[in-house]
């Protein structure tokens, strides 16, 4: 297992005060666990951090309902637990990322850059996947009931050759066991 140097810790009420003093960049971060920050873990929900880079950060439970990462750097960020429903993750990169349970029920995910990100039972319901990029991806378990897919984008709305698929259901309400890539899936229907 690779080393990913050293660890900077940091609390959502640190990351809040140094994003709001202009500070961008936390990239590399782990965000502490509620229980040891004994802090609100709803202190992040519906805040602006529009912009903010956290790629290889470590969000494990961080919960961001409603708030604002339009153009968000998450490359190769680690999410485990996390809750980011209603939240606007439009022209944000996620690539090669990893989202574990994670719900992103109704997230804007507009022209979103998933290139290579792996998606471990993730809720999309009602999401706007509109113009996202999820090309060589992993979805495993994702729900994808109800999400908005722009008609005019390859693979039933969604830009994402050579990602595999299983035990899914797609916004049209196909299930697919899997695994396969969606080239599989065009060819059986």
């Amino acid at each position: 297992m690779m080393s990913r140097g050293p660890v900077m810790y940091i609390s959502r009420q640190q990351l809040l005060d140094r994003y709001n003093a202009g500070e961008r960049n936390f990239a590399g971060i782990t965000m502490l666990h509620s229980s040891r920050a004994k802090e609100n873990i709803s202190l992040l929900c519906g805040v602006d951090l529009s912009n903010i880079i956290l790629s290889g950060a470590y969000l494990n439970q961080i919960r961001l309902r409603g708030a604002n990462l339009c153009g968000a750097k998450l490359v190769g960020a680690y999410m485990h637990q996390a809750a980011l429903p209603d939240a606007d993750l439009s022209d944000a990169d996620l690539t090669g990322a990893v989202l574990r349970d994670v719900c992103l029920n109704r997230a804007n995910l507009t022209r979103a850059k998933l290139i290579g990100a792996q998606l471990i039972r993730t809720e999309l319901l009602g999401a706007d996947l509109t113009d996202a990029d999820l090309s060589d991806s992993i979805l495993c378990q994702v729900g994808f009931s109800r999400a908005k897919i722009a008609e005019s984008n390859q693979s039933q709305g969604i830009y994402c050759p050579n990602a595999v698929l299983w035990q899914m259901r797609m916004a049209d309400g196909t299930y697919i066991e899997g695994p396969q890539t969606v080239e599989d899936t065009r060819k059986s229907f």
